[in-house]
């Protein structure tokens, strides 16, 4: 399908779906698109195509796919502000606060294009543990980010962590410590830490004050619609910014953040096998009231997601217990290194990656 756009005209596209630039020039969230170097569309995401001169799209729509024109950017300008705030700081953290659905990742994205060419040591921190763009569910990244992107799914970490479950509500402390860990690796950079959309109780802003406070980031991005933000960063002490959530933000049910976290889990586990390892050979990492690995509680602790990690508790990869004798630990996972340390979860999946259970 061709499209035809004017100057200054936004084709908003939601996967599956696909565009390619024929004529003229255009961009994804600050991201030039290159002429014939076709950019996908994943279902259940969007992608804002920008054009400032007439050009021509090649557009391929799958099932259920949409797409739409709009008349100017996409990007609001308190975003463009924010960007401008980052570029004169050259080091030091950022956390982005939002609700669910209001573009926390998307902006990420733009901030990373505005400033990875003139920033000498930018990263991302995916601490989204739910809705993760850089790993699988019930995990961190981070990321050091050389050029512009699209969406952040094609940054390539160069470090994860296990968090093991998808409710910061449960692993609240540990998630800190996992954000604050990478945080403090990274010397002499800017760092921009995306978050969940967890902000509504008492617990959730409990929660995000917490993190704040511990993280000490030099400036928190409070993207909203109205004061939903505002028990949260009236309780700070951080510099804050509030950014406004773009129009034609894409919504996404219960049912369709579930599908999302299968797809990814199933990315993160397709062709695997199962392994038996000797008890004696691996430690096995228990989270705090979660039965003992033995036989006797194979039944409580089958299908546990887990994490396997290197020495350093640096994710290698996740995988899901299987089974347990009293001399070896089983589990499925893809092709594995030599074992050194297996962590447990509280999320249970099928080897297919559906989630049918906790503990």
């Amino acid at each position: 399908m061709r499209y035809e756009l004017s100057p200054k005209t936004t084709l908003i596209l939601r996967g599956p779906a696909s565009v390619a630039v024929l004529t003229g020039e255009a961009t994804i969230l600050g991201a030039p698109l290159q002429p014939n170097l076709r950019q996908t569309v994943p279902q259940k995401r969007q992608l804002p195509v920008e054009t400032q001169s007439h050009a021509q799209l090649d557009v391929v729509l799958g099932k259920s796919a949409e797409a739409f024109e709009t008349h100017g950017s996409s990007i609001p300008e308190s975003w463009r502000a924010a960007a401008t705030a980052l570029s004169t700081m050259e080091e030091g953290r950022v956390i982005i606060l939002g609700p669910t659905d209001a573009g926390k990742s998307t902006l990420c994205t733009y901030l990373v294009n505005t400033l990875v060419q003139n920033i000498a040591n930018l990263r991302v921190i995916d601490a989204d543990i739910g809705q993760s763009d850089l790993g699988p569910p019930t995990t961190i990244s981070k990321a050091a980010p050389t050029k512009p992107i699209a969406s952040l799914p094609e940054l390539v970490p160069d470090a994860r962590l296990f968090i093991g479950h998808t409710s910061p509500g449960y692993v609240e402390r540990k998630l800190i410590r996992g954000i604050q860990r990478f945080a403090a690796e990274d010397k002499s950079t800017l760092t921009i830490i995306n978050t969940d959309g967890w902000i509504e109780d008492s617990d959730a802003i409990r929660y995000k004050s917490n993190l704040v406070s511990e993280v000490n980031p030099n400036l928190v991005l409070g993207l909203a619609i109205g004061d939903e933000l505002q028990p949260i960063l009236n309780g700070i002490g951080s510099l804050t910014m509030k950014v406004d959530v773009p129009n034609n933000v894409l919504k996404r049910s219960r049912p369709d953040r579930r599908s999302i976290r299968f797809d990814s889990y199933r990315k993160f586990l397709e062709d695997g096998t199962i392994s038996r390892i000797e008890l004696g050979e691996v430690q096995i990492i228990t989270p705090k009231n979660l039965p003992s690995v033995t036989s006797g509680n194979l039944t409580k602790l089958r299908n546990l997601i887990v994490g396997i990690l290197d020495l350093e508790e640096y994710l290698i990869q996740i995988g899901i217990l299987m089974g347990i004798d009293k001399d070896a630990v089983r589990i499925y996972s893809k092709q594995l290194p030599e074992i050194r340390r297996i962590e447990l979860g509280r999320i249970k999946i099928s080897t297919s990656g559906k989630e049918i259970g906790f503990l």
